[in-house]
């Protein structure tokens, strides 16, 4: 469950280590530092939270392009819901003004996490088209919404969510960490978890082993969304703000975590500690380019790259390993006319 072949991590934690080593020489007086290991904490979760819930999808063989997007619009819901309740008097809400908000932007999100899984599950839309589409006319909401404006001014329990500390721990960073741990009981110890990896893998064996795909992808996409959910929180929190396109360019990072961390694209496979790997991996190269003062728009054909290079050699490998199978099947059914003969 969540599993891919140990050498992937391995290979994982040797990169982390060499980056690490390589910023820290190339930085020694910004990077290897207590307060960019803070910093990064606080930015690690957004990262995370976005590729947990593609990687999700992933799983059962399909994917959610609307991920940023739904959590523009259960961010912005969550304002109109705290704009509601409390007025002129938003920044000065009580917490449980506050958390009836957030409450009403999670609902937003399950919403459209409910629709997507209609749309796949049910009327059997390809994922990637059902979640496209999904994804523009969210967009073109947000925007009607706000009329393009962004929207800010939170009150202090929402801000501590996204800048305080607990312990001395970033909140978003227990967040991602309570979240994780709780996502690995679900995936590993819940017949919801088996399901979700059989249906990825081989749909068909699924439907025989009594499994209700429909019922699995349902409740795929509604994770998913939570997912986005989440993120829209800790963004307010931290921007104290909420805009119609906040944080467009996580799409792809959460594509490229997911291939990193050694999610299959077609379903099935993948492991919660290659995400969390692949996502402190990108952390940490986003963090060091800042640091070095490198043109930010250099940091996006960098990503681009590496998606493009990943997706070659998955597709690569699909292919070797096929051929390589077929010539075992040739091997034995050889051996077994052979054995036939004699």
């Amino acid at each position: 469950m969540f599993k891919l072949r140990p050498v992937a991590n391995r290979s994982l934690l040797i990169l982390l280590v060499a980056i690490v080593l390589i910023m820290s020489v190339l930085n020694p007086r910004r990077f290897p530092t207590l307060m960019n290991l803070i910093s990064m904490s606080y930015q690690l979760p957004i990262i995370a939270f976005l590729s947990i819930g593609m990687a999700i999808t992933m799983l059962s063989g399909g994917i959610n392009l609307a991920i940023i997007a739904t959590a523009n619009f259960s961010g912005i819901v969550t304002v109109l819901f705290l704009q509601e309740l409390a007025g002129e008097a938003m920044t000065k809400a009580s917490v449980f003004v506050t958390l009836l908000a957030m409450g009403g932007g999670l609902a937003a999100a399950l919403l459209i996490g409910a629709i997507m899984g209609f749309l796949i599950a049910y009327l059997e839309v390809p994922s990637i088209l059902a979640t496209l589409v999904v994804m523009t006319l969210l967009n073109g909401v947000n925007i009607v919404i706000t009329k393009g404006y962004t929207l800010s001014g939170f009150p202090p329990f929402l801000l501590g969510i996204g800048n305080e500390m607990l312990w001395g721990i970033p909140i978003p960073f227990i967040l991602f960490v309570g979240v994780c741990l709780l996502l690995a009981v679900i995936l590993n110890r819940t017949m919801f978890g088996v399901s979700l990896y059989l249906a990825g893998s081989n749909p068909t064996a699924a439907q025989y082993s009594n499994i209700n795909v429909r019922s699995v992808l349902m409740r795929t996409y509604l994770l998913s969304a939570f997912f986005s959910a989440l993120t829209a929180v800790v963004m307010m929190g931290q921007l104290n703000s909420v805009k119609a396109n906040y944080a467009e360019s996580y799409l792809l990072v959460a594509v490229l975590a997911c291939f990193l961390g050694g999610v299959d694209p077609f379903g099935g496979a993948g492991k919660l500690s290659g995400i969390v790997l692949a996502v402190v991996i990108l952390q940490l190269v986003s963090t060091g380019v800042n640091l070095l003062r490198m043109d930010p728009y250099f940091i996006q054909v960098m990503w681009g790259l590496i998606t493009i290079i990943l997706i070659v050699m998955k597709l690569v490998n699909t292919r070797w390993r096929e051929r390589q199978q077929l010539q075992a099947a040739r091997h034995l059914q050889e051996n077994q006319m052979r054995e036939g003969r004699g």
